[in-house]
């Protein structure tokens, strides 16, 4: 049911336009006729989007080595938070939250936290506005140890983090399966998992060679994604499998995985990225994703990728190690092969045990689970998520 008395403010550290889990929830709530409004980075991200606060960026002393250190070496931590991004927003979103005319705030990354600490806002907010925090992943409880000026960022970082706990957030979701060690750490009540699921697609799965069966991997270009461990197995595999890499993200990272892969030629190609609304259609072509990831983090080992469900909208089968959360669907519904193990050589066997008859009879297995494994399907999960559970 539509209410279009409902209004939502959805708070991101990121370029709303081109992140998909937030571009979602834009799409749930205004389809269920609420009015949302959006804080973050970048221009005015759709039509869908009433007003648009843009983050501008801070200071150029303020993003400088030195003004950095002076920030986290002299501050107290609300400064830092005003300082380094408060001070960034439009002052009309901090007026309409304490006005109240927001049913639901929604945070959509940690980083923005301190902002609950603003008394000209949060401190005036009517009891009646929900706020919900989507965690999404695992934060870690301390600094990464490669983050420069490590021990000057670690009491902000800690007190960001420690937000997550606030009584003032009256909800919490995940995109991954954190659960207990949220609720373990913090003592707050389990947070439910809305997956990131992209729309269904009402497609088919294509035809499989016999001569060649077509492996692909999409997404973000990272070492720990397990790209190395993949180039390395397809070396090892037989000529009736290729594999292409479709990448975003850093062009130098991307140059150093085509160089590692140039000796083996045509057995491995590289194509431009598919623009986020048609990637589902456009992978379709392929027979299997691959998403290989050694649990080298916390991240890693509870992983639950878009790409997953992007593949199943595209009728895929699936090639994925031991992950958890990835593995749980794959063995109960049968549309992919799970390596044993995180050895190149588990990788490898597991990529030599499709053929092209098993391949078509996945790829019909994601076919038949695809209605499930889509947006529509956790939309429910959502909107009870936030606290408004449609009727």
């Amino acid at each position: 049911m539509s209410d279009s008395s409902k209004h939502a403010l959805l708070v991101v550290l990121n370029n709303v336009i081109s992140d998909p889990r937030v571009r979602r929830q834009i799409d749930w709530l205004t389809d269920a006729g609420w009015t949302v409004d959006t804080l973050g980075l970048g221009e005015h991200p759709t039509p869908q989007v009433r007003d648009h606060f843009k983050i501008e960026s801070a200071p150029q002393w303020a993003r400088s080595t030195g003004g950095l250190a002076v920030i986290h070496g002299l501050m107290p931590v609300r400064a830092r938070f005003k300082t380094l991004y408060q001070n960034q927003f439009p002052g009309l979103a901090g007026q309409r939250v304490a006005a109240g005319s927001y049913d639901l705030v929604l945070f959509n990354d940690i980083q923005l936290l301190p902002w609950l600490d603003e008394p000209s806002a949060f401190g005036r907010v009517p009891s009646t506005t929900k706020i919900h925090l989507d965690i999404h992943e695992w934060f870690d409880p301390d600094v990464p140890h490669n983050t420069r000026g490590r021990a000057l960022i670690r009491p902000y970082y800690r007190y960001t983090r420690n937000l997550i706990a606030s009584p003032k957030i009256t909800s919490r979701s995940l995109a991954a399966d954190a659960v207990d060690l949220y609720t373990n750490e913090f003592h707050i009540p389990a947070p439910p998992v809305v997956r990131n699921a992209p729309p269904f697609v009402d497609q088919k799965p294509s035809a499989v060679d016999p001569g060649n069966i077509r492996l692909l991997h999409h997404g973000v270009a990272a070492w720990e994604r397990g790209l190395r461990e993949l180039i390395e197995a397809m070396g090892k595999v037989d000529d009736g499998f290729t594999l292409t890499f479709m990448l975003v993200g850093d062009p130098g990272m991307i140059d150093k995985l085509t160089e590692l892969a140039a000796p083996l030629g045509s057995k491995i190609q590289f194509v431009p990225p598919a623009p986020m609304t048609t990637l589902s259609q456009s992978i379709n072509e392929y027979d299997a994703e691959v998403m290989f990831y050694p649990p080298k983090s916390v991240n890693l080992e509870i992983a639950f990728p878009n790409k997953f469900f992007e593949a199943i909208q595209g009728r895929l089968a699936m090639v994925i190690g031991p992950t958890k959360s990835m593995a749980e669907i794959v063995s109960r519904e049968g549309n992919g092969v799970i390596a044993k193990g995180w050895e190149v050589a588990d990788l490898v066997e597991a990529i030599s045990s499709m053929t092209a008859e098993n391949v078509t009879e996945m790829k019909k297995r994601s076919d038949a689970i695809a209605p499930d494994l889509c947006a529509e399907g956790e939309r429910g999960r959502f909107f009870e998520s936030i606290g408004f559970p449609e009727k």
